[in-house]
């Protein structure tokens, strides 16, 4: 972002994002993709222009992308911002607000753009069931996000502790390392494999 190459580097993201995507639904795999995208990028008319041109280019359905959207500063113009978000929720792009609770993520944005998924920041996940403040934040943050008619993403699980409460909490999806450490997209099948076999065992 500070040397101005952000926009770049997301169009690639973006375009590889999709490839991707491509090569799991020809495999028989239909997995929605999330992109991270800063201010920087929502601030440039024609970002809408080309996520959308890509979406066409390899076949993929609008609503199989979301866009997480960080925030490290505020927009200078938030009019751009949300010509560009509007446009791509009429494709069906989905828009998530990332690390809510921290920096600029914030009730304002929520009230301003369309978002369809909250993910609530790792700092007030990690721990919440031994912590009765975090846990507080938390099942509010889940549960403004139900009211509000969003999925509900808890960031930073990173323990069977982690995985329990928020469970137990409403949280839609978890993500973090407990679930699933980074990995290449051939490595997904072996993956999914394992956590199978986890999830029947925690399910018990």
């Amino acid at each position: 972002e500070s040397h101005g190459l952000v926009e770049r580097l997301t169009r690639e993201v973006v375009g590889l994002a999709l490839e991707q995507a491509r090569r799991w639904r020809v495999a028989g795999r239909r997995l929605r993709m999330s992109v991270n995208v800063s201010i920087d990028t929502l601030e440039r008319l024609e970002f809408a222009d080309y996520v959308l041109a890509e979406l066409d280019r390899f076949g993929i359905d609008g609503g199989d992308l979301v866009l997480e959207i960080t925030e490290s500063r505020l927009p200078s113009d938030a009019r751009i911002v949300l010509d560009v978000v509007t446009r791509l929720r009429l494709r069906g792009v989905g828009l998530s607000i990332d690390d809510f609770g921290t920096g600029n993520s914030s009730l304002a944005q929520l009230r301003d753009i369309p978002f369809v998924e909250l993910k609530v920041d790792k700092g007030f996940v990690h721990g919440a069931r031994e912590r009765a403040t975090l846990s507080a934040i938390f099942r509010a943050s889940v549960g403004l996000a139900h009211q509000l008619r969003m999925s509900a993403v808890g960031e930073g699980v990173e323990s069977l502790s982690d995985w329990e409460f928020a469970r137990a909490a409403g949280c839609d999806l978890l993500q973090g390392y407990f679930v699933a450490r980074p990995m290449p997209a051939e490595g997904l099948e072996a993956w999914e494999r394992a956590w199978r076999s986890r999830e029947l065992e925690y399910s018990r």
